[in-house]
């Protein structure tokens, strides 16, 4: 077994782990929040799968960019919110209810747009590229839905239990996403320095902020939603933007490294606006 092989495997778990806590102290009616409340998922709609593709698509198409930095711009914007995410959000002021219920829609609407998004970036940049809804399905089965569905299922057997047991997990899983996430920056450390240049760190913050602003803009009166999809839009799940781009454009063999760096810078520039927003009191804004 490689070590490329040990290192995704540990993020599978580590996921894992961290969805099934997060699960443990959800209940089964906040999956359905941004469907009951729907102009709130219309508004996270907008931001994700409207806003940030636009932004990606238009900065690929004006800057002389690294081909695979391209098919990383599209392949970052068409996927759901990271996994890592809902225990930023909620310490950022976001309700479970609503983090939960993003999580949860975000990762069904990816489902179905991805196939339509990456067709209509394929006709702008007449090149044929096409994937199918299982694709874009089958790592997030994995990494989202069944460690959360069985988190709702199984947190009745734990009891009050889940208090002690829900932190625990979601530690051993953090440990094992930052050891997984380091090791794989390691490892493609060699792709990662192939893709910087023509502007590729420009193009990736911008499009990073534009996640933010629209996230905030889209996220309804309380601040504390306005921060959780503000970074869900603004950071997206790795492993399901891998397998966009390596299924649709097989040829962009460094694509993977971009989205890594994606990842990175990322997380480097939600962490200020994490600590501001979590500071901020849980109320209506203006």
């Amino acid at each position: 077994m490689s070590v490329i092989v040990i290192l995704k495997l540990m993020l599978v778990i580590s996921i894992a782990l961290m969805l099934f806590a997060l699960a443990l102290r959800a209940r089964v009616a906040d999956l359905g929040y941004l469907f009951v409340h729907w102009r709130l998922g219309l508004g996270a709609f907008a931001a994700m799968f409207v806003v940030v593709p636009v932004v990606a698509i238009l900065l690929a198409r004006t800057f002389d960019l690294n081909p695979a930095v391209k098919v990383a711009l599209v392949a970052i914007a068409f996927s759901p919110l990271p996994p890592i995410l809902p225990g930023k959000q909620i310490k950022a002021g976001g309700e479970a209810c609503y983090v939960t219920g993003l999580l949860f829609a975000a990762t069904l609407a990816s489902i179905v747009v991805a196939p339509f998004g990456i067709a209509f970036a394929a006709s702008i940049f007449d090149v044929e590229a096409a994937i199918t809804p299982m694709a874009v399905a089958m790592p997030l089965i994995v990494t989202v839905l069944a460690p959360l569905l069985a988190g709702l299922a199984l947190s009745p057997m734990f009891g009050t239990a889940v208090s002690q047991l829900s932190p625990i997990l979601s530690k051993i899983g953090t440990a094992l996403l930052v050891l997984a996430v380091l090791g794989l920056v390691v490892m493609m450390l060699p792709g990662i320095r192939d893709v910087i240049g023509q502007g590729t760190l420009v193009v990736l913050c911008i499009t990073i902020a534009a996640g933010m602003v629209a996230g905030y803009f889209f996220g309804g009166p309380e601040r504390g939603d306005k921060a959780a999809l503000s970074l869900a839009a603004a950071t997206r799940h790795p492993g399901v933007a891998v397998a966009i781009a390596t299924q649709t454009f097989p040829a962009a063999s460094l694509a993977p490294a971009a989205i890594v760096l994606s990842l990175v810078l990322s997380t480097v520039l939600c962490i200020p606006y994490l600590r501001y927003m979590g500071k901020q009191p849980r109320k209506a804004a203006a």
